[in-house]
Order: structure tokens, then sequence, then C-alpha cells
């Protein structure tokens, strides 16, 4: 009877340690496969960008701080092997300050590089702003594009207040400090201190517009009212050079630079979040864990409060 408890026992015990290494080889497995489809992957990519090729990089999504971005297209400029760049926009626009900052760099970049834009669904305000470095720009016929300005948006809900019986008191060094500020009444002289931060802002993307398109002031004025036009109206407008996409823009930079027709398009992105968090080896393992999107979700919720000030975006607004 002992004997036969015994060997129950060590049976049991025998099957758990079979169970726990055959768990162990599965997951040991998958993470094999896994490991050698991203070597695969980002080998591949590696390998085309050690050849002669055309560099493509794509801005989709509100424009926040660019940070990544900007480094990628620094890195674009320093590479023997780039020999032309291909930016393809998708984007509403956002942070006029964003916008500034992509603008500046893709301006120091096509210093260097032979560079194109391609927009993609939309590229509007401060996606249109970032494509006005190109030395041409290529819009599909059913693209948005334009919206051309900038816009500071407060909430005033003082009513409110006095419904609910809350009032909201500041002492302030001077009248303007704070303002426009939604727990204060209608102020006339904060609201044209706004309206003069808006209007150095629009005017110097106007002389953006002029500075970069085939017209003079007074007609980029006049295209600077805030419309939106599809990438086939942006052509007769000339706020767009041609119709067509990312290998349209592609051969256009081939033919005009003389370049060899077999050069490649291909994709540059900047290094993934885990290789810039802080905290060092301990964060990258941590990290490791957690697919790329989500850390991007955390990265896009921490870059939203650069939206408060002023914006270049364009939103269809829907009807009352």
């Amino acid at each position: 009877m002992v004997f036969d408890a015994d060997h129950l026992v060590e049976r049991r015990q025998m099957r758990r340690k079979l169970s726990t290494w055959r768990i162990v080889a599965i997951l040991s497995l998958i993470a094999l496969v896994v490991g050698f489809g991203l070597f695969a992957v980002f080998d591949g990519a590696e390998q085309k960008q050690s050849k002669d090729h055309i560099a493509k990089v794509t801005f989709d999504g509100v424009i926040l701080g660019e940070t990544r971005k900007i480094k990628l297209l620094e890195e674009l400029a320093e590479s023997d092997k780039v020999k032309g760049v291909v930016v393809s926009i998708n984007s509403p626009g956002g942070a006029t300050s964003g916008g500034e900052a992509l603008y500046d760099a893709l301006v120091k970049l096509g210093k260097k590089k032979p560079m194109v834009t391609s927009m993609d669904a939309l590229a509007a305000s401060a996606g249109y702003m970032i494509a006005l470095p190109a030395e041409r720009i290529f819009a599909r016929r059913s693209s948005i594009t334009g919206s051309i300005g900038v816009i500071f948006q407060y909430t005033d809900i003082t009513e409110l207040m006095k419904k609910v019986g809350v009032e909201m008191r500041a002492i302030k060094s001077a009248p303007l400090k704070a303002e426009p500020n939604p727990f204060s009444p209608h102020s006339d002289e904060a609201e044209a201190m706004i309206a003069n931060m808006i209007d150095d802002s629009y005017q110097w993307f106007v002389d953006l517009v002029t500075k970069h398109r085939p017209f003079d002031r007074a007609r980029a004025l006049e295209l600077a009212d805030g419309r939106v036009v599809t990438g086939g109206q942006a052509v007769d407008l000339q706020l767009v050079d041609e119709l067509g996409g990312p290998e349209a823009a592609k051969d256009w930079l081939l033919r005009e630079h003389d370049l060899p027709a077999d050069l490649e398009l291909v994709e540059w992105k900047p290094a993934p979040l885990r290789d810039n968090l802080p905290f060092g080896l301990a964060s990258r393992i941590v990290a490791n864990w957690l697919p790329e999107p989500i850390l991007e979700l955390f990265e896009t919720r921490n870059q939203v409060g650069k939206l408060d000030g002023l914006v270049s975006v364009w939103q269809a607004q829907k009807t009352k």
C-alpha cells in the first residue's frame, strides 16, 4: 500500500515536470520563430538601406512633438546611400510649433538631398506646411489639402458657473495675465491680444506659401482663407504641382536628377520608442514585453498637451 502511494506521488511529480518542460519548449519555439521573423524583417530593411535607394518617410496623423521624426530626417541627410527622398503626408495638421519644427528640418534635408512630397488622403494646415519645402508636390485627385491658417480655441463657461452658483476669483499681477480664461467674463483686451498673436503666426504661414509656390503674396492671401480643396483643385490653384502617388513622385525624382532607374523606394522609420526610454536597460527590458502600438499610445498621450496653444489643423465640422 505504501509502495503504491509512493509510486503514485512519483508519477504525478513526473507528469508535472513533463508538463512544465513542454510549456517551456513551446514558448521557446514561439520566441525563436518570432525572433527569426523580426530578424528577417529588420535585416531585410537594413540590407535595402545599405544600397543606393530613394528613401520614403511618412508623416501620418496629428502633428505633435516630432523629435524622433526630426532625428530620422537628420539621419537621411547624412546617409550616402540615400539619393533622394519622398515625403509622404497623411495628416490634418496639428500643433503649429510642431509643423514649424518639421518644416525647418525638411528645409535642411532639401539642401542635401533631392526631395519631393506625396500627399495621401489628407495634407491640410500644418500638413500642407510641411509639404512646402519639396521641389515638387504631388497629390491624389481626391486628397484633401489647403486649410492655410492658424486657430486658437478656448471655452467660456461663465454662464454655466452662474447657473451652478460657482464663482472663480483670481489675484493677478496684470489684467492680461492668464487670459483668455474660461472662468472669466469676455474681455475685449484679451481677445485683441490673442488676435494679434494669431495674425503674427498667420502672416508667417502665408510668407512660407509665397516663398515656395509660384505666385505672389496677394494671391497667397486669397488662398489662405482657410478653405480646403481636393488634390485636383489644388493643381488648378497651383497649391500642388502634379497628380500622383509616391511612385510617381519617385519617378519624377529619377528623371529630374538623372538618377539610375532601378533605384528602389525604401521606407525609413524612426527608431522604436523602446530604444529611447529613460532608466536605461531596465526600461528596455520591460518595454520589450509591450507591443510597439501600446508604446505609441503612451507617447501620443504624453504629446497631447502640445496642442494647447496655436493650432494649424483641419477637422470637418458637423452641421447643426
